[in-house]
């Protein structure tokens, strides 16, 4: 039995790493052999968003009340917790700054696999945040070698100075239901952390002059994050009795079964798991075109539609020009379903079970 250590931050949020991992991790203990632990390198583990196998084994670093304390001891901490465990691969999921170092801070015989989970197109608000994005490739393309595998997406695969670059899919975490969302409600969702990355202030704005052809839609938004912040927004642009926020939920199904379309606004999207989750449903899908998940699997005017970047007008024109056209949105529905069947978890898990059994 393979020992494998996953190292990774904020498992305990409703993030879509946390949720991929709740259902990567449960997969491979409920369907080969693997001993799985989990250590979550910067906040606890006591509530968990997101149900993980009972199997596998949760625990968190130590933490100080002084973040610059944390940071000095966590070469130190880590170490320690590498050695407890003794896995035979460690997966660093962390893609933050502590994470591009742990291959340089740590001296171990486990196999190395860094799992990606960002893309080059990132924006982020302020100067330290810049600062440390700045950072991270630099750090972690130091030793690079050190990794026995480096798992990314395909868009981003050339970002990395190494011969072992992996292309993995994320998978549809849900099971692909057989009855799609019948389109009949007037609601479009949005669902993602309230957060500068998801760009709601675009989408706030675009969904005024969207509700001025058509006031008869809500836009319901599923998230959590600086709620006073949007709500504030939504009261400035008048938009009290057309849109609502809720809370972010584990089982999600029914929020897609019930909607009619699905709005991304975000700056960057490494990937989107939200959106091939709704596509799944049947619910045509809008993103920006510059975001690199997104563009990836959607084809413009076949399985979804992508805006170029900035056109908020173009977005609101896309979404009122298909909340009027009945015959488009059952053709779109259609093909966003057929969209999605390449990230078949079956399929991708056995990718995974593969990789693993190589080192």
């Amino acid at each position: 039995m393979k020992k494998l250590l996953y190292i990774t931050t904020f498992i305990n949020n409703s993030g879509g790493v946390a949720k991929l991992l709740s259902v990567k991790l449960s997969y491979l203990v409920q369907h080969y052999d693997y001993e799985i632990y989990i250590l979550n390198s910067n906040s606890p583990t006591s509530t968990m968003f997101y149900e993980f196998d009972e199997r596998i084994k949760i625990s968190s670093l130590k933490q100080s009340k002084n973040r610059v304390l944390n940071i000095l001891k966590y070469p130190g901490r880590i170490k320690k917790a590498i050695k407890e465990i003794g896995p035979d691969i460690i997966v660093n999921c962390d893609n933050g700054l502590k994470g591009t170092i742990l291959h340089n801070i740590i001296s171990t015989k486990s196999s190395l696999i860094y799992e990606s989970h960002i893309s080059k197109d990132f924006m982020v608000e302020s100067f330290i945040d810049k600062l440390k994005r700045r950072l991270q490739p630099l750090l972690l393309s130091i030793n690079l070698k050190k990794y026995s595998c480096i798992v990314a997406y395909d868009h981003a695969k050339g970002d990395f100075r190494s011969q072992n670059v992996k292309v993995l899919h994320n998978p549809l975490l849900i099971k692909e239901p057989e009855s799609p969302s019948a389109l009949e409600n007037k609601i479009a969702i949005a669902v993602g952390r309230l957060a500068y990355q998801k760009g709601y202030d675009t989408m706030l704005q675009l969904w005024k002059d969207v509700i001025a052809d058509h006031p008869d839609w809500k836009l319901h938004i599923y998230g959590e994050g600086d709620i006073q912040k949007y709500k504030g927004l939504v009261q400035e642009l008048g938009l009290h009795d057309h849109v609502q926020f809720f809370e972010p939920r584990s089982d999600i199904k029914d929020v897609y079964r019930n909607a009619s379309m699905l709005l991304n606004t975000s700056r960057y999207e490494p990937f989107g798991l939200a959106i091939i989750e709704a596509m799944a449903y049947g619910l045509p899908v809008f993103a920006f075109k510059n975001t690199l998940g997104p563009s990836s699997y959607i084809v413009n005017n076949e399985n979804g539609f992508l805006i170029e970047k900035g056109q908020i007008e173009d977005y609101a024109n896309t979404v009122k020009n298909l909340i009027g056209n009945t015959m488009e949105m059952k053709r779109i529905s259609v093909n966003a379903r057929k969209g999605v069947k390449k990230f078949n978890l079956d399929a991708i898990m056995k990718e995974w079970h593969a990789l693993f059994q190589s080192l």
